[in-house]
């Protein structure tokens, strides 16, 4: 009796063992799963304490490409946008400000936009990854792999919520 409970017990603990490693429970805190950090579209960049969220580029019907994104500044000191470049091309930019200051955030389209970048002339094929380069008067450049998404669904009336200054 003695042998069928220590062989049904190294079953049980076997079994454990064997599907933690391939479930990757024993990973620990370090998991791949655990370390996703797009949620999406957008991608996200950091530049000391600029925060960048939810970057992304929309094509339009006419091949123009507009930049969607938002700014947030955490520092205390203010800084500035002084350029943003979008698959090699400067950016046309139109704000009241792109001054950057401490939770002051700059938004590019949508209903609380304050801010519009974008090119003239687009050829990236949508659905891939073009980069965007942004300059800040204080911080380091930061450099985005952007995603070139269609004018379509969400960004169908991207006209609309665009800012006009």
């Amino acid at each position: 009796m003695s042998k069928t409970v220590l062989s049904k017990s190294l079953k049980i603990i076997s079994i454990f063992a064997i599907t933690s490693l391939l479930t990757s429970c024993a990973a620990g805190r370090t998991a791949e799963t655990r370390m996703i950090k797009q949620v999406t579209d957008g991608v996200e960049g950091q530049s000391n304490e600029i925060r960048v969220r939810n970057l992304l580029v929309i094509k339009q019907a006419d091949n123009t490409g507009v930049l969607i994104g938002t700014f947030v500044n955490w520092a205390e000191d203010s800084d500035a946008i002084t350029s943003i470049t979008i698959d090699g091309q400067p950016a046309v930019i139109a704000a009241s400000t792109l001054d950057l200051k401490k939770n002051n955030p700059i938004t590019f389209v949508g209903d609380i936009a304050n801010a519009d970048a974008s090119i003239a002339q687009m050829s990236e094929v949508i659905g891939n990854r073009i980069p965007v380069v942004v300059n800040f008067a204080k911080a380091s450049p930061i450099t985005f792999d952007a995603l070139v998404v269609a004018a379509d669904g969400i960004y169908a009336d991207i006209e609309n919520i665009r800012f006009k200054a």
